[in-house]
């Protein structure tokens, strides 16, 4: 009997999964050079973009990625306290015409003759200026945390209304905690 059931199930097609994006590396800093002042990030995320995601981008439909940065103040007695937020959106499109992959952020674009060229782009980002450089004032009150996606929000509406409950248009990660060292932290003058 035992048998027959890991037979059936072995037979059942498997299920499709949100694809996980995994954090790899991420830093903060303070007063990047050739910046303004304020608390930069550096972060890395590895995954693989699902096959329906590909072929959408290969129909002429844009896809955008979406770092997202949280930096709150922790109060014991009360809610935390929201101090930063950030979002950095690039966006990732294929040119039928020319067969380039292009990749847009912040007024910047970019093209590449393969996806594999254009993907370490949209994984890695350094140097987004993310609060002001007086936004902490000590490691032990503050709590840093930032997450990955790709914003469906941002698709064309009626694939907003057909991938809103599919896995395979699903390329995220959790919340992770972002350590903050004791070098970015700005003693306020009194």
């Amino acid at each position: 009997m035992l048998a027959a059931c890991i037979l059936a199930t072995a037979l059942l097609p498997a299920t499709a999964q949100a694809v996980e994006a995994t954090l790899l590396a991420v830093e903060i800093t303070r007063d990047e050079p050739g910046e303004r002042p304020g608390l930069f990030v550096a972060d890395h995320y590895e995954f693989d973009l699902p096959q329906p995601l590909i072929d959408a981008l290969h129909r002429g439909i844009s896809l955008y990625f979406t770092h997202e940065f949280s930096l709150v103040q922790t109060r014991w007695y009360w809610f935390d306290k929201p101090v930063a937020e950030s979002k950095f959106t690039i966006r990732l499109a294929f040119n039928p015409l020319t067969r380039r992959y292009g990749v847009a952020y912040n007024g910047l674009s970019l093209n590449f003759d393969s996806l594999e060229q254009a993907l370490p782009y949209i994984k890695s980002l350094r140097r987004w200026r993310v609060a002001p450089s007086g936004a902490v004032t000590n490691t032990e009150d503050f709590a840093a945390e930032i997450r990955f996606f790709l914003d469906t929000e941002k698709l064309p509406k009626p694939m907003q209304v057909t991938t809103n409950d599919s896995v395979d248009w699903t390329v995220e990660s959790d919340w992770a905690p972002v350590p903050i060292p004791s070098d970015v932290v700005e003693v306020p003058v009194e």
